[in-house]
């Protein structure tokens, strides 16, 4: 079966490629977009898995960084759709980031090629689109063979924003997460200590994590002002971990670490390519984790943290299916201003988080997970 995996600079589609299509030997190529430092980094990647990288024309790139005219974009269009056509012919298009401009194209190829094409929304894909440019991607995604979604509340957006999205054959297939994995060997207090000790973390610290990435959407700037008004003998307990690794402009990382220095506290940022090996150390070491973003689908990270016995202080707006569904223990603030007072009650009470080790393993494990896009892909190809 051969794939042209499509949308592929992120931490996500190398976890897929890895642990799902590399282990089970499919022939995948890579429609590589993009010439920054990131991308290069996960082209790498690809090459040393053995995938087929598809290079795209310096036009082509350019088209993409909107540094270039009108019948210039056309051809590097052109180009592009050139390069996939000679790679080709593919089994399956499986679009790993519903982007509205690349649309068309995956559909042209589709269809010039009697390919499957396979959407996959993550998070951002619905819930961070303006409501006007998701009712034209609405034009090609009723194209699509198949759509899955990360996570329950997606299948639920997509029904609610599509009314005719009931008719595509489409099912929520979580990517499984390797760090738990990671988590689950590292498990233990001495494990913990060692981990601390290697990130310069003394053993009596509080570790609070606010936000998984850089972008504005997580809040840390509202965070770390409420927080600043804990009692002085409540900061000297606590480290703050700021993991701004990807995402975000490099003025508004800047801008968090100017707000994180007026509050007094100790704190780590983060802002280097992360192994899964350290994020798995992250998770491990940290006791609170403060998710505040303006909306979100239920991510791989708030899953690694809950799978590790992190305490999350989770905004009550970010209404997560699987909360609903399944008896997950966390706490939950209404206003920021509640966020101090569940810090006071971590710090000073026991909270029972047992429970969702099991749970996330059964959401999100590859031994969980893999069945489900294996059936996908066999089904596409019948």
């Amino acid at each position: 079966m051969k794939v042209l995996l499509w949308s592929v600079c992120s931490p996500w589609t190398m976890n897929f490629v890895e642990n799902f299509l590399v282990k089970h030997n499919y022939e995948v190529w890579i429609l590589s977009i993009g010439n920054n430092r990131d991308c290069k980094e996960y082209a790498d990647f690809y090459k040393r898995k053995g995938l087929h990288l598809i290079e795209l024309p310096p036009l082509a790139l350019k088209m993409y960084e909107g540094k270039i005219g009108f019948f210039k974009a056309i051809y590097g269009r052109f180009l592009k759709l050139k390069a996939v056509i000679k790679a080709g012919p593919f089994d399956i298009i499986n679009m790993q980031f519903v982007y509205y401009a690349d649309l068309p194209d995956a559909i042209f190829l589709k269809y010039f090629m009697r390919a499957k094409l396979i959407l996959s929304y993550w998070g951002s894909d619905l819930f961070r689109v303006d409501r006007d440019e998701l009712v034209l991607q609405g034009r090609y995604v009723r194209h699509a063979d198949f759509i899955t979604f990360d996570n329950l509340d997606l299948e639920k957006e997509f029904k609610k924003t599509y009314n005719w999205g009931k008719k595509i054959p489409s099912k929520a297939a979580l990517l499984g997460l390797p760090v738990l994995d990671i988590i689950n060997k590292s498990c233990g207090d001495k494990a913990k200590d060692d981990i601390r000790r290697k990130w310069g973390i003394a053993k009596d610290k509080i570790v609070i994590a606010i936000g998984y990435n850089g972008i504005p959407q997580q809040q840390h700037k509202r965070i770390l002002n409420v927080i600043r008004r804990l009692d002085k003998q409540y900061k000297e307990k606590i480290i703050l971990l700021l993991q701004m690794s990807y995402g975000g402009s490099r003025e508004y990382k800047r801008s968090v670490i100017k707000a994180v220095k007026r509050t007094e506290y100790e704190y780590i940022d983060i802002q280097h390519f992360l192994s899964n090996s350290e994020v798995a150390e992250l998770r491990i070491m940290t006791d609170i984790f403060i998710n505040a973003q303006t909306t979100d689908a239920f991510s791989g990270s708030v899953c690694e943290y809950l799978f590790a016995d992190t305490i999350i202080i989770n905004a009550k707006w970010l209404l997560y299916k699987e909360f609903e569904k399944y008896d997950f223990q966390y706490l939950e603030f209404e206003s920021f201003d509640d966020i101090p007072l569940l810090i006071q009650k971590v710090v000073e009470q026991e909270i029972d988080t047992f429970k969702n080790k099991e749970l996330v393993w059964k959401l999100r494990s590859w031994e969980h997970c893999d069945s489900k896009w294996e059936k996908i892909y066999r089904r596409m190809c019948e």
